[in-house]
Protein backbone atom coordinates (compact mmCIF):
# COMPACT_ATOMS: atom_id res chain seq x y z
CA UNK A 1 0.00 0.00 0.00
CA UNK A 2 2.99 2.34 0.96
CA UNK A 3 4.72 1.98 -2.44
CA UNK A 4 1.66 2.65 -4.34
CA UNK A 5 1.26 6.09 -2.07
CA UNK A 6 4.62 7.03 -2.66
CA UNK A 7 5.82 8.96 -5.97
CA UNK A 8 9.60 9.20 -6.42
CA UNK A 9 10.84 7.88 -2.66
CA UNK A 10 8.13 11.03 -1.89
CA UNK A 11 5.39 10.54 -0.19
CA UNK A 12 2.14 11.26 -2.49
CA UNK A 13 -0.53 13.39 -1.27
CA UNK A 14 -2.44 13.95 -4.74
CA UNK A 15 -2.16 9.38 -4.68
CA UNK A 16 -4.03 9.28 -0.96
CA UNK A 17 -6.47 11.84 -2.07
CA UNK A 18 -7.17 10.00 -5.14
CA UNK A 19 -7.30 6.25 -2.80
CA UNK A 20 -9.50 7.89 -0.10
CA UNK A 21 -12.28 9.56 -3.51
CA UNK A 22 -12.29 5.73 -4.74
CA UNK A 23 -12.63 3.79 -1.19
CA UNK A 24 -15.16 6.16 0.04
CA UNK A 25 -17.59 4.86 -2.14
CA UNK A 26 -17.75 1.60 -0.09
CA UNK A 27 -18.28 3.30 3.40
CA UNK A 28 -21.31 1.24 5.10
CA UNK A 29 -24.64 3.68 6.05
CA UNK A 30 -24.28 3.60 9.65
CA UNK A 31 -27.23 2.70 10.76
CA UNK A 32 -28.79 4.40 7.74
CA UNK A 33 -31.37 2.95 5.26
CA UNK A 34 -29.35 4.07 2.31
CA UNK A 35 -25.66 4.61 2.87
CA UNK A 36 -24.91 6.93 -0.03
CA UNK A 37 -25.46 9.95 2.35
CA UNK A 38 -22.52 8.93 4.48
CA UNK A 39 -20.82 8.37 1.40
CA UNK A 40 -21.53 12.00 0.01
CA UNK A 41 -20.17 13.16 2.93
CA UNK A 42 -16.82 11.39 2.74
CA UNK A 43 -16.54 12.67 -0.60
CA UNK A 44 -17.59 16.42 -0.03
CA UNK A 45 -14.80 16.68 3.07
CA UNK A 46 -11.72 14.83 1.42
CA UNK A 47 -12.66 17.46 -1.47
CA UNK A 48 -12.23 20.19 0.93
CA UNK A 49 -9.10 18.91 2.50
CA UNK A 50 -7.62 18.27 -0.76
CA UNK A 51 -8.78 22.33 -1.87
CA UNK A 52 -7.44 23.65 1.84
CA UNK A 53 -4.39 21.60 1.06
CA UNK A 54 -3.64 22.48 -2.68
CA UNK A 55 -4.53 26.12 -1.89
CA UNK A 56 -2.86 26.89 1.65
CA UNK A 57 -0.14 24.31 1.90
CA UNK A 58 1.58 23.99 -1.43
CA UNK A 59 3.33 26.36 -3.80
CA UNK A 60 1.74 24.77 -7.75
CA UNK A 61 -1.78 25.82 -7.85
CA UNK A 62 -4.05 24.99 -11.23
CA UNK A 63 -6.54 27.84 -12.65
CA UNK A 64 -9.05 26.78 -15.61
CA UNK A 65 -8.95 28.79 -18.29
CA UNK A 66 -12.19 30.67 -18.16
CA UNK A 67 -13.65 29.62 -21.70
CA UNK A 68 -13.14 26.25 -20.65
CA UNK A 69 -15.32 26.36 -18.03
CA UNK A 70 -18.30 28.55 -19.59
CA UNK A 71 -20.37 25.46 -19.89
CA UNK A 72 -19.50 24.60 -16.45
CA UNK A 73 -20.80 27.55 -15.00
CA UNK A 74 -23.61 28.22 -17.65
CA UNK A 75 -24.89 24.75 -16.71
CA UNK A 76 -24.72 25.63 -12.93
CA UNK A 77 -26.61 28.84 -12.74
CA UNK A 78 -29.21 26.67 -14.76
CA UNK A 79 -29.54 24.22 -12.70
CA UNK A 80 -29.82 26.39 -9.82
CA UNK A 81 -32.62 28.61 -12.13
CA UNK A 82 -34.20 25.36 -12.86
CA UNK A 83 -34.65 24.06 -9.17
CA UNK A 84 -36.42 27.40 -7.66
CA UNK A 85 -39.12 26.51 -10.10
CA UNK A 86 -39.74 22.69 -8.71
CA UNK A 87 -42.51 22.31 -6.92
CA UNK A 88 -40.40 20.51 -4.20
CA UNK A 89 -37.69 23.10 -3.68
CA UNK A 90 -35.88 20.74 -0.64
CA UNK A 91 -35.95 17.63 -3.29
CA UNK A 92 -34.26 20.14 -5.73
CA UNK A 93 -31.73 20.72 -2.92
CA UNK A 94 -31.19 17.41 -1.96
CA UNK A 95 -29.70 17.23 -5.57
CA UNK A 96 -28.30 20.45 -5.86
CA UNK A 97 -25.65 19.33 -3.00
CA UNK A 98 -24.91 15.93 -4.86
CA UNK A 99 -24.26 18.08 -8.13
CA UNK A 100 -21.53 20.35 -6.12
CA UNK A 101 -19.91 17.61 -4.44
CA UNK A 102 -19.37 15.77 -7.97
CA UNK A 103 -18.30 18.86 -9.58
CA UNK A 104 -15.89 19.49 -6.59
CA UNK A 105 -14.86 16.03 -6.60
CA UNK A 106 -14.22 16.14 -10.46
CA UNK A 107 -11.93 19.30 -10.20
CA UNK A 108 -10.20 18.30 -7.29
CA UNK A 109 -9.34 14.95 -8.85
CA UNK A 110 -7.98 17.12 -12.09
CA UNK A 111 -5.42 18.69 -10.43
CA UNK A 112 -4.46 15.43 -9.00
CA UNK A 113 -4.01 13.51 -11.76
CA UNK A 114 -1.96 16.27 -13.25
CA UNK A 115 0.53 15.73 -10.19
CA UNK A 116 0.74 12.03 -10.95
CA UNK A 117 3.68 9.97 -12.96
CA UNK A 118 1.59 7.62 -15.21
CA UNK A 119 -1.87 8.58 -13.57
CA UNK A 120 -3.44 5.73 -15.50
CA UNK A 121 -1.89 3.02 -14.08
CA UNK A 122 -1.99 4.36 -10.27
CA UNK A 123 -5.63 4.10 -10.96
CA UNK A 124 -5.71 0.78 -12.17
CA UNK A 125 -3.94 0.04 -8.64
CA UNK A 126 -6.61 1.47 -6.27
CA UNK A 127 -9.29 0.19 -8.12
CA UNK A 128 -7.83 -2.86 -8.15
CA UNK A 129 -8.02 -2.69 -4.16
CA UNK A 130 -11.19 -1.56 -4.54
CA UNK A 131 -12.09 -4.74 -5.95
CA UNK A 132 -10.76 -6.75 -4.11
CA UNK A 133 -13.05 -5.11 -1.08
CA UNK A 134 -15.71 -5.57 -2.66
CA UNK A 135 -15.30 -9.10 -3.93
CA UNK A 136 -14.13 -10.30 -0.37
CA UNK A 137 -17.23 -8.62 0.81
CA UNK A 138 -19.42 -9.72 -1.12
CA UNK A 139 -17.75 -13.96 -1.22
CA UNK A 140 -18.18 -13.45 2.56
CA UNK A 141 -21.64 -12.41 2.25
CA UNK A 142 -22.82 -14.85 0.02
CA UNK A 143 -21.09 -17.84 2.23
CA UNK A 144 -22.56 -16.57 4.92
CA UNK A 145 -26.47 -17.01 3.21
CA UNK A 146 -28.72 -14.64 4.34
CA UNK A 147 -31.81 -13.14 3.40
CA UNK A 148 -30.51 -9.78 2.18
CA UNK A 149 -27.47 -10.69 0.09
CA UNK A 150 -27.08 -7.67 -2.08
CA UNK A 151 -23.22 -7.56 -2.23
CA UNK A 152 -21.28 -4.30 -0.47
CA UNK A 153 -24.16 -1.97 -1.73
CA UNK A 154 -27.79 -2.08 -1.02
CA UNK A 155 -28.81 -2.91 -4.42
CA UNK A 156 -27.20 -6.12 -6.43
CA UNK A 157 -27.78 -4.50 -9.83
CA UNK A 158 -25.72 -1.83 -8.18
CA UNK A 159 -22.72 -4.06 -6.63
CA UNK A 160 -22.60 -5.48 -10.06
CA UNK A 161 -21.87 -2.55 -11.19
CA UNK A 162 -19.33 -1.41 -9.31
CA UNK A 163 -17.13 -4.41 -9.65
CA UNK A 164 -17.89 -4.54 -13.49
CA UNK A 165 -16.52 -0.98 -13.87
CA UNK A 166 -13.21 -1.48 -12.09
CA UNK A 167 -12.63 -4.49 -13.80
CA UNK A 168 -12.02 -2.71 -17.05
CA UNK A 169 -9.08 -1.01 -15.18
CA UNK A 170 -7.65 -4.71 -13.44
CA UNK A 171 -8.05 -6.32 -16.82
CA UNK A 172 -5.39 -3.59 -18.19
CA UNK A 173 -3.68 -4.03 -15.28
CA UNK A 174 -2.91 -7.44 -15.37
CA UNK A 175 -1.98 -7.19 -19.10
CA UNK A 176 1.25 -4.38 -18.62
CA UNK A 177 1.97 -6.03 -15.59
CA UNK A 178 5.62 -7.64 -16.34
CA UNK A 179 6.13 -9.68 -13.04
CA UNK A 180 4.64 -13.30 -12.95
CA UNK A 181 3.76 -12.98 -9.38
CA UNK A 182 2.01 -9.80 -9.71
CA UNK A 183 0.00 -11.39 -12.81
CA UNK A 184 -0.88 -14.05 -11.05
CA UNK A 185 -2.26 -12.32 -7.90
CA UNK A 186 -4.09 -10.13 -10.09
CA UNK A 187 -5.52 -12.90 -12.17
CA UNK A 188 -6.99 -14.84 -9.11
CA UNK A 189 -8.53 -10.91 -8.10
CA UNK A 190 -9.91 -11.10 -11.82
CA UNK A 191 -11.83 -14.42 -10.82
CA UNK A 192 -12.69 -13.54 -7.38
CA UNK A 193 -14.48 -10.49 -9.38
CA UNK A 194 -15.96 -12.94 -11.82
CA UNK A 195 -17.63 -15.35 -9.09
CA UNK A 196 -18.71 -12.18 -7.29
CA UNK A 197 -20.46 -10.70 -10.30
CA UNK A 198 -22.14 -14.36 -11.27
CA UNK A 199 -23.20 -14.43 -7.63
CA UNK A 200 -25.14 -11.45 -7.16
CA UNK A 201 -26.69 -12.55 -10.73
CA UNK A 202 -27.50 -9.12 -12.00
CA UNK A 203 -28.96 -8.81 -16.29
CA UNK A 204 -26.91 -5.12 -15.93
CA UNK A 205 -23.77 -6.86 -14.44
CA UNK A 206 -23.41 -9.91 -16.48
CA UNK A 207 -23.72 -8.26 -20.07
CA UNK A 208 -21.19 -5.36 -19.28
CA UNK A 209 -18.85 -8.51 -18.81
CA UNK A 210 -19.22 -9.80 -22.18
CA UNK A 211 -18.87 -6.32 -23.80
CA UNK A 212 -15.96 -5.60 -21.68
CA UNK A 213 -14.31 -8.78 -23.14
CA UNK A 214 -15.37 -8.45 -26.42
CA UNK A 215 -13.88 -5.14 -26.59
CA UNK A 216 -11.07 -5.79 -25.38
CA UNK A 217 -11.08 -8.70 -27.70
CA UNK A 218 -11.65 -6.32 -30.56
CA UNK A 219 -9.54 -3.50 -29.49
CA UNK A 220 -6.58 -5.39 -27.99
CA UNK A 221 -5.20 -8.23 -30.12
CA UNK A 222 -2.60 -9.24 -26.80
CA UNK A 223 -4.93 -9.43 -24.47
CA UNK A 224 -6.76 -12.32 -26.53
CA UNK A 225 -5.00 -15.29 -24.93
CA UNK A 226 -5.90 -13.57 -21.50
CA UNK A 227 -9.39 -13.02 -22.41
CA UNK A 228 -10.04 -16.98 -23.51
CA UNK A 229 -8.94 -18.19 -20.04
CA UNK A 230 -10.81 -14.93 -18.09
CA UNK A 231 -13.75 -16.87 -20.55
CA UNK A 232 -13.04 -20.49 -19.63
CA UNK A 233 -13.27 -19.74 -15.79
CA UNK A 234 -16.22 -17.50 -15.89
CA UNK A 235 -18.00 -19.99 -17.55
CA UNK A 236 -17.34 -22.77 -15.36
CA UNK A 237 -18.64 -20.94 -12.59
CA UNK A 238 -21.77 -19.68 -14.29
CA UNK A 239 -22.96 -23.07 -15.38
CA UNK A 240 -22.03 -24.52 -11.44
CA UNK A 241 -23.87 -21.64 -9.81
CA UNK A 242 -27.10 -22.10 -11.99
CA UNK A 243 -26.65 -26.26 -11.60
CA UNK A 244 -30.04 -27.93 -9.81
CA UNK A 245 -27.13 -29.23 -7.01
CA UNK A 246 -25.96 -25.87 -6.44
CA UNK A 247 -29.66 -24.05 -6.47
CA UNK A 248 -30.94 -26.92 -4.26
CA UNK A 249 -28.66 -25.46 -1.67
CA UNK A 250 -29.48 -22.35 -1.19
CA UNK A 251 -33.17 -22.00 -2.87
CA UNK A 252 -35.16 -21.24 0.77
CA UNK A 253 -32.84 -18.12 0.68
CA UNK A 254 -31.52 -17.20 -2.79
CA UNK A 255 -33.57 -17.40 -6.39
CA UNK A 256 -30.95 -17.50 -9.08
CA UNK A 257 -34.01 -17.59 -11.58
CA UNK A 258 -35.04 -14.42 -10.48
CA UNK A 259 -32.66 -12.06 -12.05
CA UNK A 260 -33.02 -8.35 -10.90
CA UNK A 261 -36.77 -8.84 -9.93
CA UNK A 262 -36.38 -5.66 -8.44
CA UNK A 263 -35.87 -4.12 -11.59
CA UNK A 264 -38.33 -5.98 -14.08
CA UNK A 265 -38.56 -4.65 -17.50
CA UNK A 266 -42.15 -4.22 -17.42
CA UNK A 267 -41.70 -1.93 -14.16
CA UNK A 268 -38.87 -0.11 -15.92
CA UNK A 269 -41.16 0.41 -19.04
CA UNK A 270 -43.23 2.13 -16.56
CA UNK A 271 -41.40 4.28 -15.27
CA UNK A 272 -40.32 5.44 -19.15
CA UNK A 273 -43.51 6.22 -20.35
CA UNK A 274 -44.23 8.25 -17.12
CA UNK A 275 -40.93 10.13 -17.62
CA UNK A 276 -42.26 11.14 -21.42
CA UNK A 277 -45.76 12.04 -20.20
CA UNK A 278 -44.25 13.92 -17.27
CA UNK A 279 -41.23 15.53 -19.82
CA UNK A 280 -44.70 16.69 -22.41
CA UNK A 281 -46.06 18.46 -19.61
CA UNK A 282 -43.16 20.88 -19.71
CA UNK A 283 -40.67 20.14 -22.50
CA UNK A 284 -38.41 22.77 -22.36
CA UNK A 285 -37.64 23.82 -18.63
CA UNK A 286 -38.60 20.11 -17.50
CA UNK A 287 -40.51 19.82 -13.57
CA UNK A 288 -37.51 20.94 -12.08
CA UNK A 289 -34.72 18.90 -10.48
CA UNK A 290 -35.42 16.40 -8.48
CA UNK A 291 -38.65 16.70 -9.17
CA UNK A 292 -38.69 12.57 -10.51
CA UNK A 293 -39.37 10.89 -6.66
CA UNK A 294 -42.83 12.71 -6.19
CA UNK A 295 -44.38 13.36 -9.66
CA UNK A 296 -44.01 9.97 -10.90
CA UNK A 297 -47.28 9.19 -8.78
CA UNK A 298 -48.84 11.79 -10.72
CA UNK A 299 -50.74 9.35 -12.95
CA UNK A 300 -50.73 6.19 -11.19
CA UNK A 301 -54.41 4.56 -11.26
CA UNK A 302 -54.24 1.28 -10.78
CA UNK A 303 -53.40 -0.40 -7.12
CA UNK A 304 -50.08 -1.84 -8.55
CA UNK A 305 -48.86 1.64 -8.93
CA UNK A 306 -50.03 2.58 -5.52
CA UNK A 307 -47.37 0.39 -3.79
CA UNK A 308 -44.47 0.94 -6.70
CA UNK A 309 -41.52 3.10 -4.85
CA UNK A 310 -40.57 5.11 -7.77
CA UNK A 311 -36.86 6.11 -6.74
CA UNK A 312 -35.45 6.59 -9.55
CA UNK A 313 -36.24 6.61 -13.64
CA UNK A 314 -33.87 3.31 -14.11
CA UNK A 315 -32.72 5.55 -17.30
CA UNK A 316 -30.50 8.48 -16.49
CA UNK A 317 -30.64 10.16 -19.62
CA UNK A 318 -34.57 10.30 -19.32
CA UNK A 319 -34.92 11.82 -15.99
CA UNK A 320 -32.23 14.21 -17.12
CA UNK A 321 -34.98 14.96 -20.18
CA UNK A 322 -37.86 14.83 -17.38
CA UNK A 323 -36.53 17.16 -14.97
CA UNK A 324 -34.80 19.55 -16.21
CA UNK A 325 -36.39 19.44 -19.78
CA UNK A 326 -34.61 19.53 -23.04
CA UNK A 327 -31.90 22.37 -21.99
CA UNK A 328 -30.57 20.17 -19.52
CA UNK A 329 -30.78 17.12 -21.81
CA UNK A 330 -28.39 18.81 -23.72
CA UNK A 331 -26.51 19.90 -21.15
CA UNK A 332 -25.58 16.63 -20.19
CA UNK A 333 -24.98 15.29 -24.16
CA UNK A 334 -22.59 18.22 -24.42
CA UNK A 335 -20.67 16.83 -21.56
CA UNK A 336 -20.46 13.27 -23.45
CA UNK A 337 -19.54 14.75 -26.84
CA UNK A 338 -16.59 17.05 -24.81
CA UNK A 339 -15.75 13.33 -23.42
CA UNK A 340 -15.77 11.84 -26.80
CA UNK A 341 -13.60 14.29 -28.52
CA UNK A 342 -11.05 13.64 -25.93
CA UNK A 343 -11.18 10.19 -25.73
CA UNK A 344 -10.06 10.16 -29.21
CA UNK A 345 -7.09 12.52 -28.17
CA UNK A 346 -6.18 8.84 -27.40
CA UNK A 347 -6.05 7.40 -30.02
CA UNK A 348 -2.23 6.54 -30.33
CA UNK A 349 -2.18 6.13 -26.42
CA UNK A 350 -2.68 3.32 -24.33
CA UNK A 351 -5.33 4.42 -21.90
CA UNK A 352 -7.48 4.61 -25.61
CA UNK A 353 -8.71 1.27 -25.25
CA UNK A 354 -10.17 1.59 -21.66
CA UNK A 355 -11.55 4.37 -22.06
CA UNK A 356 -13.26 4.13 -24.95
CA UNK A 357 -14.62 0.82 -22.56
CA UNK A 358 -15.32 3.01 -19.69
CA UNK A 359 -17.44 5.07 -21.64
CA UNK A 360 -19.76 2.56 -23.30
CA UNK A 361 -20.12 0.49 -20.12
CA UNK A 362 -21.46 3.89 -18.07
CA UNK A 363 -23.70 5.24 -21.32
CA UNK A 364 -25.09 1.46 -21.02
CA UNK A 365 -25.85 1.54 -17.54
CA UNK A 366 -27.43 4.81 -17.45
CA UNK A 367 -29.93 3.38 -20.51
CA UNK A 368 -31.08 0.84 -18.08
CA UNK A 369 -29.98 1.80 -14.53
CA UNK A 370 -29.08 5.34 -12.59
CA UNK A 371 -25.46 5.19 -11.91
CA UNK A 372 -25.48 9.43 -11.86
CA UNK A 373 -27.35 8.92 -8.16
CA UNK A 374 -24.96 6.22 -6.92
CA UNK A 375 -21.79 7.76 -5.65
CA UNK A 376 -20.10 3.86 -6.13
CA UNK A 377 -20.51 3.82 -9.91
CA UNK A 378 -20.49 7.75 -10.25
CA UNK A 379 -16.88 8.29 -8.73
CA UNK A 380 -14.90 5.39 -10.74
CA UNK A 381 -16.74 7.49 -13.46
CA UNK A 382 -15.69 10.62 -12.20
CA UNK A 383 -11.81 9.94 -11.48
CA UNK A 384 -12.01 8.04 -15.18
CA UNK A 385 -13.23 11.91 -16.93
CA UNK A 386 -10.09 13.54 -14.68
CA UNK A 387 -7.82 11.81 -16.43
CA UNK A 388 -9.25 12.16 -19.71
CA UNK A 389 -9.66 15.36 -19.69
CA UNK A 390 -6.78 16.50 -18.18
CA UNK A 391 -4.47 17.11 -20.58
CA UNK A 392 -6.63 19.47 -22.91
CA UNK A 393 -8.45 21.58 -20.12
CA UNK A 394 -5.93 22.94 -17.80
CA UNK A 395 -3.06 25.52 -17.40
CA UNK A 396 -0.77 26.16 -14.86
CA UNK A 397 -0.79 29.18 -12.83
CA UNK A 398 1.15 30.40 -9.85
CA UNK A 399 -1.45 31.98 -7.84
CA UNK A 400 -4.73 30.92 -6.01
CA UNK A 401 -8.05 29.24 -8.32
CA UNK A 402 -10.95 31.32 -7.75
CA UNK A 403 -13.32 28.66 -8.49
CA UNK A 404 -11.33 26.55 -6.02
CA UNK A 405 -12.32 28.79 -3.64
CA UNK A 406 -16.19 29.11 -4.61
CA UNK A 407 -15.68 25.28 -4.37
CA UNK A 408 -14.57 25.29 -0.93
CA UNK A 409 -17.59 27.99 0.23
CA UNK A 410 -20.34 25.72 -1.73
CA UNK A 411 -19.19 22.25 -0.05
CA UNK A 412 -19.91 23.96 3.58
CA UNK A 413 -23.36 23.83 2.74
CA UNK A 414 -23.30 20.44 0.75
CA UNK A 415 -21.77 18.41 3.59
CA UNK A 416 -24.20 20.07 6.42
CA UNK A 417 -27.31 19.28 4.11
CA UNK A 418 -25.62 15.49 3.16
CA UNK A 419 -25.23 15.33 7.33
CA UNK A 420 -28.89 16.13 7.65
CA UNK A 421 -30.31 13.57 5.14
CA UNK A 422 -27.87 11.30 6.93
CA UNK A 423 -29.88 11.76 10.06
CA UNK A 424 -33.23 11.38 8.23
CA UNK A 425 -32.63 7.96 6.63
CA UNK A 426 -31.23 6.80 10.25
CA UNK A 427 -34.79 7.87 11.59
CA UNK A 428 -36.44 6.69 8.13
CA UNK A 429 -35.65 3.25 9.22
CA UNK A 430 -37.24 3.10 12.55
CA UNK A 431 -40.13 5.41 10.93
CA UNK A 432 -40.88 2.74 8.03
CA UNK A 433 -40.65 -0.38 10.44
CA UNK A 434 -43.50 1.05 12.50
CA UNK A 435 -45.43 1.12 9.71
CA UNK A 436 -44.97 -1.64 8.36
CA UNK A 437 -45.24 -4.03 11.28
CA UNK A 438 -48.09 -1.65 12.48
CA UNK A 439 -45.99 -0.47 15.63
CA UNK A 440 -45.01 2.40 17.83
CA UNK A 441 -41.24 2.69 18.94
CA UNK A 442 -41.71 6.61 19.87
CA UNK A 443 -43.42 8.39 22.28
CA UNK A 444 -44.16 11.87 21.12
CA UNK A 445 -41.68 13.85 22.78
CA UNK A 446 -38.90 11.48 20.22
CA UNK A 447 -41.38 12.41 17.69
CA UNK A 448 -41.40 15.96 18.36
CA UNK A 449 -37.77 16.04 18.28
CA UNK A 450 -37.57 14.52 14.58
CA UNK A 451 -36.53 17.09 11.59
CA UNK A 452 -39.10 16.57 8.67
CA UNK A 453 -38.71 19.60 6.51
CA UNK A 454 -35.00 18.27 5.13
CA UNK A 455 -35.34 16.24 3.67
CA UNK A 456 -39.18 16.07 3.67
CA UNK A 457 -39.62 13.07 1.63
CA UNK A 458 -38.47 9.83 2.39
CA UNK A 459 -36.71 7.70 -0.09
CA UNK A 460 -39.83 5.53 -1.66
CA UNK A 461 -41.68 9.77 -1.87
CA UNK A 462 -43.81 9.23 1.34
CA UNK A 463 -43.90 12.18 3.33
CA UNK A 464 -42.06 11.76 6.68
CA UNK A 465 -44.62 14.13 8.52
CA UNK A 466 -46.76 11.42 7.18
CA UNK A 467 -44.94 8.45 9.14
CA UNK A 468 -44.82 11.11 11.93
CA UNK A 469 -48.37 12.11 12.26
CA UNK A 470 -49.45 8.37 13.21
CA UNK A 471 -48.08 8.54 16.47
CA UNK A 472 -50.37 11.34 17.12
CA UNK A 473 -52.98 9.70 15.61
CA UNK A 474 -51.95 6.77 17.91
CA UNK A 475 -52.67 8.99 20.87
CA UNK A 476 -55.90 10.28 19.35
CA UNK A 477 -54.37 13.49 18.71
CA UNK A 478 -55.76 14.03 15.71
CA UNK A 479 -56.15 17.62 15.25
CA UNK A 480 -52.00 17.76 15.41
CA UNK A 481 -52.32 14.74 12.92
CA UNK A 482 -54.15 16.39 10.35
CA UNK A 483 -51.75 19.69 10.66
CA UNK A 484 -48.68 17.51 9.95
CA UNK A 485 -50.32 15.53 6.87
CA UNK A 486 -51.60 19.13 5.69
CA UNK A 487 -47.61 19.94 5.31
CA UNK A 488 -47.38 16.29 3.31
CA UNK A 489 -49.60 17.43 0.92
CA UNK A 490 -48.24 20.35 0.23
CA UNK A 491 -44.69 19.01 -0.53
CA UNK A 492 -46.49 16.00 -2.55
CA UNK A 493 -49.74 16.16 -3.00
CA UNK A 494 -50.22 13.05 -4.82
CA UNK A 495 -49.12 10.57 -1.99
CA UNK A 496 -51.69 7.97 -1.36
CA UNK A 497 -50.68 7.25 2.10
CA UNK A 498 -51.08 10.52 3.29
CA UNK A 499 -54.77 10.68 2.25
CA UNK A 500 -55.47 7.72 3.56
CA UNK A 501 -54.66 8.51 6.63
CA UNK A 502 -55.69 11.83 6.50
CA UNK A 503 -59.43 10.36 5.88
CA UNK A 504 -59.19 8.87 9.08
CA UNK A 505 -58.40 11.68 10.48
CA UNK A 506 -61.68 13.71 9.17
CA UNK A 507 -63.96 10.37 10.15
CA UNK A 508 -62.58 10.41 14.17
CA UNK A 509 -63.15 14.05 14.44
CA UNK A 510 -66.47 13.66 12.37
CA UNK A 511 -65.33 15.95 9.83
CA UNK A 512 -67.76 14.54 7.07
CA UNK A 513 -67.93 16.95 4.16
CA UNK A 514 -63.80 17.22 3.95
CA UNK A 515 -63.88 13.30 4.63
CA UNK A 516 -66.16 12.79 1.43
CA UNK A 517 -64.18 15.54 -0.87
CA UNK A 518 -61.35 13.19 -0.03
CA UNK A 519 -62.61 9.41 -0.03
CA UNK A 520 -64.19 10.86 -3.90
CA UNK A 521 -60.97 11.96 -4.96
CA UNK A 522 -59.49 8.71 -4.09
CA UNK A 523 -62.31 6.70 -5.80
CA UNK A 524 -61.83 8.41 -9.07
CA UNK A 525 -58.32 7.73 -8.85
CA UNK A 526 -58.86 4.19 -7.75
CA UNK A 527 -62.71 3.06 -8.62
CA UNK A 528 -62.15 -0.27 -8.04
CA UNK A 529 -60.68 -0.23 -4.57
CA UNK A 530 -63.83 -1.65 -2.22
CA UNK A 531 -62.54 0.21 1.07
CA UNK A 532 -63.32 3.47 -0.50
CA UNK A 533 -66.67 2.68 -1.68
CA UNK A 534 -67.27 1.37 0.99
CA UNK A 535 -66.32 4.62 3.05
CA UNK A 536 -67.65 6.82 0.49
CA UNK A 537 -71.25 4.74 0.68
CA UNK A 538 -70.98 5.11 4.62
CA UNK A 539 -70.37 9.19 4.71
CA UNK A 540 -73.02 9.75 1.41
CA UNK A 541 -75.17 8.24 4.03
CA UNK A 542 -74.49 10.13 6.84
CA UNK A 543 -74.83 13.66 5.19
CA UNK A 544 -78.15 12.57 3.58
CA UNK A 545 -79.42 12.33 6.91
CA UNK A 546 -77.99 15.23 8.28
CA UNK A 547 -79.50 17.26 5.41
Amino acid sequence: MLKILTQNNKYSFEKTYLLFVSLSTLLPGFGAIDNNPIRWMSLGGTAMLFILYNNFITQDKVKINFEKSIIVILSGVYLVFNSLFAENLNESIISLYKLVIIVSVFYTCFIAVRKIDDPLMFICQIFSISIFLESTFTLIDFISINDSFTGISQNRNISSSSIVFKLIFLIYLIHNSKLFSTKLVLKILEVMALISIILLQSRLGLISVLTIYLLYFILMKPLRKNIYVSLLISSFFFLYFNSNDFQNKIEKTYSFQNLGDDDSTIQRLSFYQKSISLFNQNPLFGNGLGSWKYKSLQNDNTENEKILVPYYTHNDFLQTLMETGLIGLLIYIIFFLLLIRNILSFRNHKAFTPMIIVLVIFIYNSLINFPIHRTQEYTPFIICCSFIFSKRVFTKKNKKSNLLTIMLILLIPSIIIAKNEYSSLKIQGVLLNDYTNNTFSLDLKQVEKIGYKLPNLASNAVPISTYLSRYYFNEKRFYESIKLLNYSLSINKYDVMTKELQLKNYIFTNQNNKAYELVKDLLNKYPNNKNYTQIFQAISRDLEIKD
